[in-house]
């Protein structure tokens, strides 16, 4: 894994009268903190290196000044003293006091200014992983690494759940709730956060998170039967031990517990509740086992 820091971003629009040709790269993926981004200016391949515009990494919003006269790009982040300065066609680059070197110089395509991802990482301190099986590059901003951290790696179960219901998705329901009283719900495999339905009534939508990202896989609507009248995508097989947290449409208590049991707990929720996510309980003596190192 190559780590890089990164912490935000902005458009760059330049209208310029020459670019220098790059070779694309075939079907490289970016996501930053979730978000799989499709931008105008993909990622491309110049000298054995993989070659990112700062205009598609417009999710950290970073402030980017561009110079027309000089061929330089000045870039700086909320919050942070030092400027970035680019220049077209050199390797060497400031950051503050200091100067960086790119393995490949600032270039041009499509009006867009690209770098290398290493030089990314050096500039930015961005956490950056590339996956080369899947062509997909995921970067993640300095102030999201401890979230991804707790998300794969942590050991609280309710924090990973919590972290993964609230991952934003672009994948939205084709199918409709068909019941009056409406009611939230989430349900987990044991042990498991990367995972889950989300039942709105009678409609269940299952997720999974893959390579940072939160796909939609199914959705059906559920008769009272326990047959489904609707579906769409790929059924999961059913899970031996599933929990469920569901919070009551009236009272907007939660009621959680082993689904099928018969048994359950009604919780009232604390008065900070801000977001559905909160209705996510610890389970006495459930142990998560689906950590990824």
């Amino acid at each position: 894994m190559k780590k890089i820091f990164l912490s935000s971003l902005f458009t760059l629009g330049m209208l310029l009268t020459f670019a220098i040709p790059l070779s694309a790269a075939p079907s490289i993926q970016l996501v930053i903190n979730s978000e799989v981004v499709n931008s105008d200016a993909p990622p491309v391949s110049m000298a054995g290196r993989t070659m990112v515009s700062l205009a598609s990494l417009k999710p950290l919003k970073l402030n980017l000044v561009w110079n027309a006269d000089q061929k330089t790009v000045t870039v700086n982040a909320p919050g942070v003293k030092e400027k970035l300065v680019l220049t077209i066609g050199q390797k060497e680059a400031s950051y503050g006091e200091k100067t960086l070197t790119l393995d490949v110089p600032a270039q041009l395509n499509k009006n867009r200014v690209v770098v290398p991802l290493r030089f990314i990482s050096e500039a930015f301190k961005a956490e950056v992983e590339w996956k080369s099986e899947k062509n997909t590059i995921i970067i993640r901003s300095a102030d999201q690494v401890e979230k991804y951290n707790k998300l794969y790696q942590g050991t609280d179960l309710v924090a990973a759940r919590k972290i993964a219901v609230d991952l934003p998705s672009k994948d939205e329901n084709t199918l409709d709730n068909t019941e009056e009283g409406v009611y939230y719900q989430f349900i987990f495999p044991e042990g498991e956060a990367l995972r889950y339905y989300y039942v709105v009534g009678n409609l269940l939508t299952y997720y999974e998170i893959k390579d940072d990202v939160k796909h939609l896989v199914w959705e059906g609507v559920e008769e009272d039967s326990g047959k489904y009248t609707k579906e769409k995508g790929k059924r999961p097989p059913e899970d031996k031990t599933q929990y469920y947290f569901l919070q009551e449409r009236v009272d907007r208590s939660v009621t959680y517990g082993k689904v099928g049991s018969g048994k359950s707990v009604n919780q009232a929720l604390p008065a900070k509740v801000t977001g559905i996510q909160d209705i996510i309980v610890p389970i006495s003596g459930e142990v998560r086992k689906d950590q990824i190192k």
